[in-house]
């Protein structure tokens, strides 16, 4: 098969869906298909295999996060679609179409069998939402002319469920290759210290506030402890202030991918404190599989993640005291970190785009297949 996959995001951007993306391209291609990308420019120097960039993008900021918009012109469209055409494409896999705007354009213009990754949990909202009320609609938009829709949890399955999608999404994970995560954990070296890092934006619905509210307990137990917050953005400044009179906190800038296995392998434990807003947690396999523990908050998303022994792992989200008890007690149990680390690398091989990527495929050849 000849695959296209649509994205609203730049393929430099370090990011879940990204590395969905290209990792699911490569293994493809290692199964005899062929894989284009269409994204929106990021850095011009970035190359990646197979990759047509369309448009611009522009950040944008809702519900405590930060994506970007994309668009392009009916010119730019027409281009890439005359390209996409004389390359014989056969099937279209687009990622968060709901976010504007190019996949959907590209999508429109290329009329082909398609499925789509509705990778976001909306905001749960006591009273209307216009934004998650418009969002919905697109979903169903969606849903109505596509061979299937994706969701990679329970967690987003469960709303389109109570809005009344029919049918009803398909729950498949986001996957990766998870082959270089493993040979940074194989890399890493013990340290002496019990080293807590967090690799990430650095924005409200992340909760790394509530992270260093619980390393005050965390740095007066455990002397031998240090935090490492890797990541930037909007809250950077008001969590640099918090973090002040804290001890043993070191705040970097965002790794390079490289930069960003050894570090996380170098660690015990991987934290993800997110309030809201997870669908999976492409974040917490990756610490898995390099042998590093993750202790996060129970959302949605990532408690689709943390299920059987993992569920010791998962702290009330917004719940300082309990994420600071969670840490002390692995820093105080080396034998517990064993036992719970043999467990996350061995769980974390499910989600391998070798184990996951099959499904896909299966996928992608049911919409070719289908009725037009």
């Amino acid at each position: 098969m000849k695959i296209v996959q649509l994205t609203p995001y730049a393929m430099d951007r370090p990011g879940g869906v990204q590395s969905n993306i290209r990792d699911l391209a490569v293994w493809c291609r290692t199964q005899g298909h062929e894989v284009r990308i269409v994204a929106p420019p990021g850095n011009p120097a970035h190359r990646e295999e197979g990759l047509i960039t369309v448009g611009s993008a522009r950040p944008w900021s809702i519900h405590g996060t930060s994506f970007e918009v994309s668009r392009a012109s009916r010119r730019e469209i027409q281009s890439a679609v005359s390209d996409l055409r004389d390359w014989s494409a056969d099937v279209i896999h687009m990622h968060t179409p709901w976010t504007p705007l190019l996949p959907w354009q590209m999508w429109r213009a290329l009329k082909l069998p398609s499925i789509a990754t509705f990778h976001a949990t909306l905001p749960e909202s006591a009273g209307f939402d216009p934004m998650s009320a418009a969002l919905r609609r697109v979903g169903h938009y969606f849903n109505r002319r596509i061979s299937r829709v994706v969701v990679p949890s329970m967690a987003p399955y469960r709303q389109w469920e109570a809005a009344g999608a029919n049918p009803v999404p398909a729950i498949l994970p986001p996957t990766i290759n998870l082959s270089k995560w493993r040979a940074a954990g194989e890399a890493a070296k013990s340290s002496e210290t019990f080293r807590v890092v967090y690799m990430g934006r650095l924005e409200t619905r992340k909760g790394v506030s509530v992270l260093l509210d619980a390393w005050r307990s965390v740095a007066t137990t455990v002397p031998t402890s240090e935090l490492i917050i890797a990541g930037t953005g909007a809250e950077e400044p008001a969590l640099r202030t918090q973090a002040a009179d804290l001890s043993r906190v070191a705040f970097q800038p965002p790794p390079s991918n490289a930069q960003a296995r050894a570090l996380i392998a170098s660690a015990d434990v991987f934290a993800a404190p997110a309030l809201h807003g997870e669908s999976f947690g492409l974040v917490l396999i990756e610490a898995m599989a390099a042998g590093t523990l993750p202790v996060v908050a129970a959302n949605d998303g990532f408690a689709t993640v943390m299920t059987g022994a993992g569920a010791e792992l998962l702290v009330p989200p917004g719940d300082a005291a309990a994420l600071a008890q969670t840490l002390i007690n692995l820093a105080s149990d080396p034998a517990k970190r064993i036992q719970l680390t043999k467990w996350t690398t061995k769980h974390a091989m499910e989600f391998d785009v070798a184990t996951v990527g099959p499904e896909y495929v299966k996928l992608y050849a049911q919409a070719l297949a289908a009725p037009t």
